[in-house]
């Protein structure tokens, strides 16, 4: 039956579904925003209002830095994809090129290719001429991959363009280029607008291609997000995220208004005029940090810091902090690799120490300049991946055990079989760690984590192989949240990030298994190439205060080298057997070692295992 508008009313079975659909769709994105709006406090903030922890948001320097900078990258490639991609479109739709049909489909492979491959070819292109990573080699990468969309879309516009218009044009006596500023510009304005739009929210969404080529301190707001999201999330990222969101949908929608209009309205004009001088003010203005000629570029795991501290530490020295992070060591190691990327402090973990300083990545410590270096445990000092001290502060020390949810696990954890146990089909997590999870295999068999044995090489790649289907994901990042949540119950994990979880949930447990589990120092170390060495080592110093080390430790939830901090702690930080675990369980426990030619291997049969 038609309806009033004289249209096929749609069965009610098509509504129904349709319904579904955009509840399937829209239901994750609606709640993100619900809960953004959330009153409820947190241990260090205390909402009081809905809509507070926006207010919270937008105060927060780190998050306001990181906008300014997606928003100064997301500009300047509008700007350049526009002007590449139209001379592109206006050539390819107005010329016959030789190859032609060759050259059109090399536009849809930046389109149609993985964003990692993208990420990865750049890194090697930058390192090949020598472009340190930072806003060009970011600015680079992302027009790359949005001059195409520019292509299309001018292309797409242009295929109803009438060329007599352009030789009415001429006869009247216009140039060339009267003809285009008058006549093909403005037909092309709408293309040029959605196109544009669209540029700016992919440039503006875009985390795996920016995390790879970012460097120098550039942070764009979904790289920020995702990192901080890594090991919780709060309220006050879910405002941030829910800005992002909203702001994308927005560019879309206008983006998909314009293509549509065969000329822009007056109001769409000033729309779009209003709001990309409004951006670029934003843009172009001055850091929510205090201006400063020096900066400090750490390179750290997630969530390893503390935003009091770093703020104090530019208080205190006059400077600007600038922090980005990563979730593995393989990641740190692949960056210093490249020659192209610059920090002037990272964290890298004891066995990755050996690696940098033979391949030459490491800066020598000047300790003169560490005044505090007495209150380090002499029990982490001359270790065998620096036994002189000459390259390395310890940071934190971190056990890996599993972790587990008592209330869904039957019996009490006591062996790495529990992770090979086929009734927790689907409820089990393992590190996305080369070495950790082979460490887990290795010592299930009373074999050496750092085992060069070809034969048990051999049979931990089989355990692990057939362990896979049992496996609901390999994560070295936010496997803590999977046992809160109850995705997981059991988790090969690392101490601090479960001490965490078990504070918020006390069903939530972590053990050593009797087979023993690995330990590591977490180390504060200067790339060779870092600009600011001897802040660096303020930093460090700064550091080594027993009060900045008794927080790193309630931020991180790991135990520290500092013998000093500890009493300083609070009775549930000091004597919380997961932060701190007992002697006899870290005798227990091997330390992740360089295996030397070897490790080749276990890069090999873990590349086999992963892609099974």
């Amino acid at each position: 039956m038609p309806d009033w508008t004289g249209r096929a009313r749609a069965p009610w079975k098509l509504v129904t579904l349709t319904s579904l659909v955009y509840i399937y769709l829209y239901a994750p994105l609606l709640t993100l925003i619900w809960v953004s709006l959330t009153a409820q406090p947190t241990a260090d903030f205390k909402a009081g209002f809905v809509g507070a922890w926006y207010v919270k948001a937008a105060s927060n320097p780190s998050l306001l830095t990181a906008i300014q900078t997606s928003l100064r990258v997301a500009l300047a490639t509008t700007v350049t994809a526009l002007v590449i991609g139209t001379l592109a479109g206006l050539a390819l739709g107005k010329h016959r090129l030789p190859g032609q049909s060759w050259l059109e489909r090399l536009f849809y492979l930046p389109v149609l290719l993985p964003e990692v491959v993208i990420g990865f070819a750049s890194v090697a292109l930058f390192a090949q001429v020598g472009l340190a990573l930072g806003f060009w080699s970011v600015l680079l990468a992302h027009v790359a991959f949005c001059t195409s969309y520019v292509v299309f879309i001018v292309r797409a516009r242009l295929a109803s363009f009438d060329e007599r218009w352009l030789e009415a044009a001429r006869d009247l006596g216009a140039t060339p280029v009267a003809a285009f500023w008058n006549v093909t510009l403005p037909w092309l304005a709408p293309a040029l607008t959605g196109s544009g739009l669209l540029c700016f929210a992919l440039s503006l969404d875009d985390c795996v291609i920016t995390s790879l080529v970012s460097g120098d301190g550039v942070t764009t707001f979904p790289v920020l997000l995702y990192s901080k999201m890594k090991t919780g999330v709060s309220p006050e990222i879910n405002a941030a995220t829910s800005l992002l969101l909203i702001s994308t949908v927005v560019l879309v929608g206008l983006a998909q208004v314009a293509q549509r209009l065969r000329r822009l309205p007056r109001w769409g004009r000033l729309s779009v005029g209003a709001g990309f001088l409004g951006l670029t003010a934003v843009a172009l203005g001055p850091p929510p940090h205090m201006a400063s000629e020096t900066t400090l570029h750490i390179y750290i795991w997630s969530n390893y810091t503390s935003e009091r501290l770093l703020r104090d530490f530019e208080q205190r020295y006059r400077c600007r902090v600038v922090v980005e992070t990563y979730d593995s060591n393989e990641a740190l190691l692949a960056k210093l690799q490249t020659g192209v990327a610059r920090y002037d402090l990272i964290a890298p973990s004891d066995y990755l120490v050996g690696i940098l300083v033979r391949e030459g990545l490491l800066r020598p410590i000047d300790r003169s300049r560490l005044t505090n270096w007495h209150h380090l445990d002499p029990a982490f000092l001359g270790a065998s991946y620096d036994p002189e001290n000459r390259y390395t502060v310890p940071y934190t020390f971190v056990i890996t055990g599993i972790g587990y949810r008592r209330d869904k696990v039957s019996e009490p954890v006591a062996s790495w079989d529990a992770l090979w146990d086929a009734r927790y089909r689907g409820r089990i997590a393992m590190l996305d760690d080369i070495r950790e999870c082979f460490g887990a295999a290795l010592r299930r068999r009373g074999a050496s984590p750092n085992s060069r044995d070809e034969a048990e090489l051999q049979q931990a790649a089989a355990d692990l192989t057939a362990q896979k289907s049992l496996v609901l994901t390999y994560d070295s990042a936010t496997f803590e949240q999977l046992l809160l949540n109850g995705e997981a119950w059991l988790v090969q994990g690392f101490n601090g990030q479960i001490a965490k979880a078990a504070r918020q949930n006390p069903n939530i447990a972590f053990v050593v298994p009797r087979e023993g589990g690995t330990r590591a120092v977490d180390c504060l170390a200067i790339p060779a190439n870092a600009a600011h060495p001897e802040l660096a080592e303020r930093f460090m110093d700064y550091i080594l205060e027993p009060q900045a080390s008794a927080e790193i430790v309630q931020v991180t939830g790991y135990g520290t080298p500092n013998r000093t901090a500890r009493a300083l702690l609070p009775p549930t930080w000091a004597e919380n057997p997961y932060v701190f675990p007992p002697e006899h369980l870290l005798q227990k426990c091997t330390v992740i070692e360089d295996v030397g030619a070897i490790l080749p291997r276990y890069d090999y049969y873990w590349t086999v295992i992963k892609s099974k």
